[in-house]
């Protein structure tokens, strides 16, 4: 059986990819022993050598990738996995298209643990400054603002882009979506029959074993002392709007014998950003950047040294609650809040509003609870991974329909996933 993982700009730096691209290699090796899986990855060599896996071009985002090699992959695979992340509104395009490819082709199609906000992304569906924006507002004012052009026009965007969504997810053989917020939101677009909740893949994710992890001296004295650790990680996607109360906010943990630790969930844009951060700290002895390209499973290792991490990246709080260490949520995109809600937390703040006093208060109430939020994480983790069973049952029936594919294995079986 051939099996084309793709959907996700995989091998760009991102952690939180990675995982999900690892665990969801590990379900399919479990279901399908010699299944023939293919990854679309900008770092083939690598992911390769990494997951026993084959690698092709990463197929829909830049640099320049090959249409007509896109389209034979997609046409000669049997299963094209959409392998995850918060796609279905941070990129929609990309792997619609995909699936529009493949089911013209006649190959099966599974959407696997991916998400959606509560908005399509802004920079794709809303009118950037330019020719047509000033064109519209012209004709805006023309009517006496009786009618606003630019906003008719975004809404034309976004049904088209919604419309799509329902259609090409209707037309997959299975559908399981991160959590039943994007459940709501896809509904919102069209019916998607058999749609099901699911979680994460990452949250099967396992650690690097700690005696095994390379780290520079003074960050693993900081990381094995009996200090209280804080771990922290903000998107250079979308940066904080108020840093120098984030700096001041961290020299205020510092001041209280608090170490910070800098943990990038993308080594380059995000490595850059905290060092920045560190930079302007008075009191930047008491913090620790990690730096260099991380395995997955290494931030896993590393986040299980601290006592609480705070994160406007998904990935990094669901990695800390996977190791029961408290998280405070920076919302950017409704994907944090939804995380969050299962734990009873609330969002301190957006990256554009943040509320330090909300985030002192959830670190005063956390930070000496670890095993009140353990009882809590432990609960909720639980039920994640029992919609993944749930979920991988029915990707296991579909595979072992096309051409005895799951090779005589049990993946069915609860926990092998």
């Amino acid at each position: 059986m051939k099996i084309l993982l793709g959907g996700v700009p995989f091998g760009r730096n991102n952690v939180g990819d990675e995982a999900i691209l690892e665990c969801v290699v590990k379900m399919l090796r479990e279901i399908c022993p010699r299944a023939e899986i293919t990854a679309s990855t900008d770092d083939p060599e690598a992911t390769a050598a990494k997951l026993g896996i084959e690698t092709v071009q990463l197929f829909g985002f830049e640099p320049p990738f090959s249409q007509t090699l896109m389209e034979e992959r997609l046409s000669s695979a049997d299963v094209f996995i959409w392998s995850g992340a918060t796609g279905l509104s941070d990129y929609p395009e990309v792997p619609l298209e995909m699936l529009e490819i493949a089911h013209r082709a006649g190959t099966k199609t599974v959407v696997w643990g991916v998400g959606m906000n509560d908005e399509l992304n802004p920079h794709m569906y809303r009118l950037l400054p330019g020719k047509r924006r000033a064109m519209l507002s012209l004709l805006g004012m023309a009517s006496l603002r009786r009618i606003d052009y630019i906003h008719r026009y975004e809404e034309q965007m976004q049904a088209r882009a919604c419309g799509k969504v329902a259609r090409q997810l209707a037309a997959a053989d299975l559908v399981v979506l991160r959590d039943p917020e994007t459940l709501v939101a896809v509904q919102a677009c069209g019916p998607v029959p058999g749609a099901m909740v699911g979680a994460d893949p990452a949250e099967r994710l396992e650690p690097v074993a700690w005696e095994d992890l390379s780290l520079p001296a003074a960050a693993k004295a900081i990381l094995q002392s009996k200090t209280r650790k804080i771990g922290l990680c903000i998107s250079a996607q979308r940066q904080l709007v108020h840093q120098q109360e984030l700096v001041d906010f961290l020299d205020r943990l510092a001041e209280s014998g608090h170490h910070v630790v800098f943990l990038p969930m993308n080594p380059q844009t995000d490595a850059e950003l905290m060092k920045n951060l560190q930079s302007r700290m008075r009191h930047k002895e008491m913090s620790v950047v990690i730096e260099g390209r991380r395995e997955p499973g290494e931030i896993l290792s590393i986040a299980n040294q601290l006592d609480l991490v705070i994160s406007s990246r998904l990935h990094l709080l669901i990695l800390a609650s996977i190791v029961h260490v408290p998280i405070i949520g920076i919302s950017r995109g409704s994907k944090v809040d939804n995380f969050l809600a299962p734990f009873g937390h609330v969002s301190a703040g957006t990256v554009d509003e943040c509320d330090f006093e909300h985030m002192q208060c959830e670190l005063d109430r956390l930070i000496d609870c670890r095993d009140e939020f353990e009882e809590v994480s432990t609960f909720v983790r639980e039920m994640l991974l029992q919609r993944l069973d749930a979920a991988k049952e029915k990707l296991a029936a579909l595979l072992g329909s096309i051409g005895g594919g799951t090779d005589g294995a049990a993946p069915a079986e609860k926990g092998n996933y």
